[in-house]
């Protein structure tokens, strides 16, 4: 095997085990009984005292997170998101993570949450499914069936670090960590969870390695080598996979810039996409003829969710007589100044959730914010937050060239709607093959490893984080992706050491109502009390119990089989 490390931190070290049936735990079907598997937590370079997963301030816990510490609520959901991992997917070695907090890039309004990346990758080792071709060490080891980088100073597979500023002056200061286990994050707070599921999801194999300006592939210092993930990326105007030979770097680095144009070609996220995808929307100019067609847009984690019952009818240009600029909606209008049309807002000067509501406030039934050239990312719809409960009006984005033509022709009677095409899916192309995020200008951490952010329902894997990701027992499409760059998944039914609880570990389109137990019995255990018999275990059970039975997930048999094994087992 040969190894390279391309990335590296020292903080703190996890690790996640799944192993074969036990011996006692296959049913009668002959399916494998899941048991919880216990965690294994080598701390190897920890933050800072009193700082990351070592902060000592009291905080009640939350969320069915049963921490009474900063540190030990951040460490109990990292626990929880190896945990559920660890019983989607199926490894008999270890899987090594580098967990820490850190300053990351930041500014009031927008920020990095988080970053994580595999520590090493390897190729060609024992059993690889592709010759020459770099693996994520992780997925590497699972399939070779041994830790293939046994390097004592630097053990892990994957890095992570979480940015340490959020919720401070100049760091997305208006927000704030949730750490609870639920699902159920409050208005302006950001799920930790759901950044540490995506975030691992890169570490194990959801990311390429190629440079993405200029589409070569990851240079080792002997040769350009393809990826595992970078196999499955698919070039659907030349109808070619990213290794094929008759790819050069240059069409490559056009596709990776061509939004639709850089689609998954892996058999398996495609398939489940056919079953979890939202038929295409088409966002369309009606009229005036000279710019009439469809139009790609960003959307916004407030207010309903843009579609053909909700947004469609005549744009006026937004003018709130005030301010450094009248077009930018940042100041109140005139009551009715929009009065039942669709307003056309410019970016910048606010935020987008105070544009799109004080155009509601004035009557508007759905908000366009068009780019502007002095955004930094023009070229870019962008994704918009920092909306909140009192926005309930559609909100769009356009590019800057857009916003521009929508800006020149609307005072010629500029309509527009959402159309419906039941023979397509939203976020997928004419063969089903689901679109991989290409803005026409590259971005460094987000270009070409992540969904495209026009998929609809929201993916956990897509560039920035949604309010309707529920990742505690939701992962959508990514444990199929999973699969088509080469792990094995578990399957089966979660069980409370020998006790069957009737409860799949995965079901189809990526819910994970088993895996949530498999990690809920983790957390109780190592967190709560070691014994299954104790009234305390027995009581952090059944908070993630009701967690689920809430959320819908659970049948009424399985409801009573999962809390008879609760009361049950010890």
């Amino acid at each position: 095997a040969v190894a390279v490390a391309i990335a590296c931190a020292m903080k703190l070290l996890m690790s996640f085990s799944v192993w074969p049936c036990p011996a006692g735990a296959m049913n009668n079907a002959g399916s494998c009984v899941t048991v919880a598997q216990n965690l294994l937590l080598v701390v190897v370079g920890v933050d800072a005292v009193d700082q990351g997963l070592n902060d000592p301030t009291a905080k009640a816990p939350v969320g069915a997170n049963p921490g009474t510490t900063v540190g030990a609520q951040r460490r109990i959901a990292y626990e929880f998101a190896m945990g559920l991992w660890g019983a989607v997917l199926k490894s008999n070695v270890d899987v090594k993570i580098y967990a820490s907090f850190q300053p990351l890039a930041c500014t009031a309004s927008s920020g990095v949450l988080g970053s994580a990346g595999p520590n090493w990758i390897d190729r060609d080792f024992p059993g690889a499914p592709l010759p020459n071709t770099w693996y994520h060490s992780a997925l590497a080891d699972s399939i070779a069936g041994v830790d293939l980088d046994p390097v004592a100073d630097d053990p892990a597979d994957i890095a992570s670090r979480f940015n340490s500023n959020l919720g401070t002056t100049g760091c997305l200061q208006t927000s704030s960590w949730y750490y609870g286990l639920d699902g159920n994050t409050p208005a302006g707070s950001i799920n930790f969870l759901d950044v540490v599921m995506h975030e691992i999801g890169h570490g194990l194999g959801a990311s390429g390695f190629l440079d993405k300006n200029t589409g070569a592939f990851y240079f080792d210092g002997e040769a350009n080598r393809s990826d595992a993930y970078t196999h499955n990326a698919y070039d659907n105007v030349r109808n070619l996979r990213f290794d094929d030979k008759r790819m050069t770097n240059a069409s490559r680095a056009t596709t990776i810039i061509t939004p639709g144009r850089l689609v998954w070609d892996g058999a398996q996220v495609n398939a489940t996409a056919a079953a979890t995808l939202s038929h295409k929307l088409t966002f369309q100019v009606t009229a005036p003829g000279n710019i009439a067609g469809p139009y790609s847009y960003g959307t916004a984690d407030f207010g309903a969710v843009a579609g053909a019952g909700n947004f469609n009818g005549t744009v006026k240009q937004a003018n709130d007589g005030a301010g450094a600029s009248v077009t930018d909606g940042c100041e109140t209008y005139t009551p009715g100044f929009f009065s039942g049309q669709i307003a056309l807002v410019d970016r910048g000067g606010c935020g987008f959730g105070v544009k799109a509501l004080n155009a509601q406030n004035a009557g508007a039934t759905g908000v366009i914010i068009a780019n502007v050239a002095a955004s930094g990312n023009a070229t870019v719809a962008p994704g918009m937050t920092g909306g909140s409960a009192s926005n309930t009006v559609p909100t769009i984005s356009l590019n800057v060239a857009d916003g521009d033509a929508f800006r020149a022709n609307v005072g010629n009677g500029l309509t527009v709607a959402f159309v419906e095409d039941a023979r397509q899916l939203q976020g997928a192309d004419s063969s089903g093959r689901v679109q991989l995020y290409a803005p026409s200008v590259v971005e460094g951490g987000s270009s070409f490893s992540h969904f495209d952010t026009v998929v609809t329902p929201n993916a956990l894997m897509e560039p920035a984080i949604t309010s309707t990701l529920n990742a505690n027992f939701m992962i959508d499409m990514t444990p199929s992706l999973m699969s088509d760059v080469g792990w094995l998944r578990n399957g089966g039914i979660a069980a409370l050491r020998a006790c069957r609880t009737d409860v799949p570990i995965e079901e189809a389109g990526g819910l994970i109502p088993g895996a949530n137990i498999v990690a809920a019995d983790a957390v109780c255990r190592n967190n709560v009390d070691s014994s299954r018999s104790s009234p305390a275990y027995k009581s952090c059970m059944t908070t993630f119990a009701n967690v689920l039975n809430n959320s819908g997930l659970l049948s009424g048999g399985q409801d009573a089989s999962l809390r008879s094994c609760i009361s049950h087992v010890n």
